[in-house]
């Protein structure tokens, strides 16, 4: 099973159409917040995708949600930063992790720990995309572009991380899995150069 949570900030619906045009080096105000998260996190602890770093189950240290009827979660986030300085616009999108909020019932089982990877390693997948797609913003079209792209984004990483829930059948499904982790590595590396 997979949840995320998204370091979005207001500045999506209230503070991107209170920013002023650029005067100088004003920088966008990015207020993280949790838009949703099943846990409330106590620690900051997250692990930053790195192809060099796969997931262990001492990786998952929450509790696991005994009402829940799913034998492991992932959560993971998409942090996305952008500024405007001198008319340049910047951003970083990292893809974490989450320790505190993630958790298994069942942390022997190699074969759900290799579907919660691919969970994570699909959120690297949308990481990369939204790199790419930022390229279309500048400092003068921000105050439109940067919301629709990261919006858009989101909605995608949602949509697709649900579809492969549902296909794979939460990883009981081998063979869809195993589809599923085809191309996930196949978009990973056509996406390498916004790694």
């Amino acid at each position: 099973m997979f949840t995320f949570t998204l370091f979005l900030s207001f500045w999506a619906r209230v503070m991107l159409p209170l920013l002023q045009p650029e005067a100088g080096a004003a920088v966008l105000p990015f207020t993280n917040i949790l838009l949703y998260s099943p846990i409330e996190s106590t620690t900051n602890e997250q692990i930053t995708w790195s192809v060099d770093r796969r997931l262990t189950w001492d990786d998952f240290k929450a509790a696991p949600d005994d009402a829940n009827p799913h034998h492991a979660l992932t959560a993971a986030n998409l942090a996305v930063n952008a500024s405007c300085k001198k008319n340049q616009f910047t951003y970083t999108v990292t893809c974490v992790f989450l320790p505190q909020q993630s958790w298994s019932k069942r942390k022997g089982s190699d074969k759900l720990l290799a579907h919660e990877q691919l969970h994570f390693d699909l959120t690297e997948v949308h990481a990369r995309q939204l790199r790419h797609d930022l390229q279309q913003v500048n400092c003068s079209n921000h105050k439109v572009k940067l919301s629709q792209v990261v919006n858009a984004a989101f909605k995608r990483w949602k949509e697709e991380q649900n579809r492969f829930d549902e296909a794979s059948r939460h990883g009981l499904d081998k063979e869809e899995q195993e589809v599923w982790a085809n191309s996930i590595a196949a978009r990973l590396k056509k996406l390498e150069a916004y790694q």
